[in-house]
């Protein structure tokens, strides 16, 4: 809500300008409010609901919608005011970011417009695209493992001598590791309660470690903020590769992202021609 109501600053801050630009004077029953000399119009409460997100905008469509933006616009005018009356808006770094908020939503209005020209990412791009980058989307493999946590290295080595001996690895972490896992005879497990653990879910070191134990074999000891750890791999497994349908939605914000990309580099270049840009 608050990113909301600074975008709506941001909308009363052009349409004022817009206001004065024009320098037309509001018919009286399109003004719904007046703070000093200033109107508010029903157009300038249109003009400010039209530019919230559609996922944010139904409840200000209602009546008390309306007036809960009224409000803000209202309380907006009067610190604006207020400002003004002590010369905040003379100062030049306020003036610099004045300058800069109405650059700003200019800018993202006209490329917002552009964007609007250009075809939506089509069913058929989202399909090749999957096609040709098939492997971007193959899930890392998953393992399934245990691990003994002790204080110092000393206490690890003889730990991990004992498994070496066959003694039982569970049976070893119950009676000797200091993690909550112990519980469990050290099963490694995500927070939500799944045992099959995909590559990343660990801090480096410790994924390093399970990355070259063979499946069923012991590794370690290794330290990490916690501790020093004895681990066990039991069981690796390769995920399914996901269907078209359950990546879609993933393509489909990867192509719009990539021509959002394209066309702002491509109109940046165009206007360069008109505009011609000299750093110095």
């Amino acid at each position: 809500m608050k990113r909301l109501f600074t975008h709506i600053v941001l909308i009363v801050l052009i349409c004022a300008c817009v206001c004065r630009a024009a320098g037309s004077t509001p018919k009286e029953g399109d003004v719904v409010a007046t703070v000093g000399t200033h109107a508010i119009t029903r157009q300038m409460l249109d003009h400010i609901i039209d530019t919230i997100p559609e996922e944010n905008r139904v409840p200000f469509l209602t009546p008390d919608g309306r007036k809960k933006i009224l409000d803000e616009v209202i309380s907006f005018m009067l610190f604006a005011e207020a400002a003004k009356a002590k010369g905040i808006d003379k100062e030049p770094a306020i003036k610099t970011r004045l300058d800069y908020t109405q650059t700003e939503y200019l800018s993202r209005e006209y490329f917002r417009r552009q964007m609007a020209e250009i075809p939506p990412v089509s069913e058929a791009e989202m399909k090749a695209y999957f096609k040709d980058h098939a492997q971007e989307f193959k899930p890392p493999e998953e393992i399934k493992a245990r691990h003994i946590l002790l204080q110092t290295e000393a206490d690890a080595n003889k730990v991990l001598a004992e498994v070496k001996a066959g003694k039982d690895f569970e049976e070893l972490a119950r009676k000797n590791s200091i993690d909550p896992a112990a519980a469990s005879g050290g099963r490694l497990a995500l927070p939500d309660g799944r045992e099959w653990l995909p590559k990343g879910t660990f801090e480096a070191s410790f994924e390093h470690a399970l990355s070259k134990i063979p499946k069923g074999q012991v590794g370690g000891p290794i330290k990490t903020q916690f501790g020093w750890h004895i681990l066990k791999v039991e069981d690796r497994r390769q995920p399914e590769m996901p269907s078209f349908v359950q990546v879609r939605s993933a393509i489909k914000n990867r192509l719009e992202e990539q021509k959002r990309a394209e066309l702002h580099r491509k109109i940046t270049e165009e206007l360069k021609k008109t505009y011609p840009v000299t750093i110095k």
